[in-house]
């Protein structure tokens, strides 16, 4: 099973719009919501209650939109998974066992990062300049940098860059130079606008990335076959 996940730097930047975006040319994959702690809604949390992780079928969540707008734009299954923090591991382990056989599967959601690793990791940034765009990456966003591929700055609001090429410096002076290196892309799209000349390199970017860490686990495998590696 290969994995993608779309991550955000804060709540509102469009990952559910950018995950559409590409589960349009991922034909056969599957989606999950992963939500926890402060990134789940009231509704949520209601359907969560006093439980240690939930597991809904799009059907099931009811009221999740979001789900549906996955299933919708082409997954050939989609689930949602809330989750208190202690939960979280479990939850996932239930998710990726109940993920249809043989199916890959992209996450939308930060905390599928908190505790594991996706063969693709795309952040999802905003429009605005970069120095308020920095302010707004919520700690848990920030915790994630290093684990990032690459970033996606949605240029939904319109066609202006303000910030987009100020960013990698941004993070750098904040500390987080490992985030800015030569194994990270940074992509200009537009989820809304079919036409837009930044998502066909994206897209591309993804599919590359993919097939590198496809390729890069089948020598692995073979590696280990032969008797060297763990």
């Amino acid at each position: 099973m290969a994995v993608i996940c779309i991550a955000g730097t804060q709540a509102g930047v469009g990952k559910t719009a950018v995950a559409e975006m590409l589960l349009a040319h991922l034909p056969g994959w599957s989606a999950a919501r992963v939500r926890v702690a402060d990134e789940m809604t009231e509704a949520d949390a209601a359907l969560l209650g006093d439980a240690p992780h939930r597991l809904l079928s799009a059907e099931a969540a009811g009221a999740d939109g979001d789900a549906r707008r996955l299933h919708a734009a082409g997954a050939r299954q989609a689930q949602v998974l809330l989750a208190q923090p202690r939960g979280l591991e479990d939850g996932l382990a239930a998710m990726l066992s109940g993920t249809a056989a043989g199916a890959d599967l992209l996450v939308e959601g930060n905390a599928f990062l908190w505790a594991r690793q996706a063969d693709v990791a795309v952040m999802v940034i905003g429009p605005g300049p970069s120095g308020s765009g920095v302010g707004r990456v919520r700690a848990s966003a920030r915790e994630l940098l290093g684990k990032i591929a690459i970033w996606a700055w949605n240029a939904r609001a319109g066609t202006d860059m303000s910030g987009f090429f100020e960013f990698p410096l941004a993070l750098a002076r904040m500390g987080f130079k490992g985030a800015v290196s030569n194994r990270s892309e940074f992509h200009h799209v537009n989820p809304l606008d079919a036409a837009h000349a930044g998502n066909a390199p994206f897209i591309a970017a993804v599919g590359q990335a993919l097939e590198r860490c496809r390729a890069r686990r089948e020598s692995d495998d073979f590696l280990r076959r032969a008797g060297f590696g763990a």
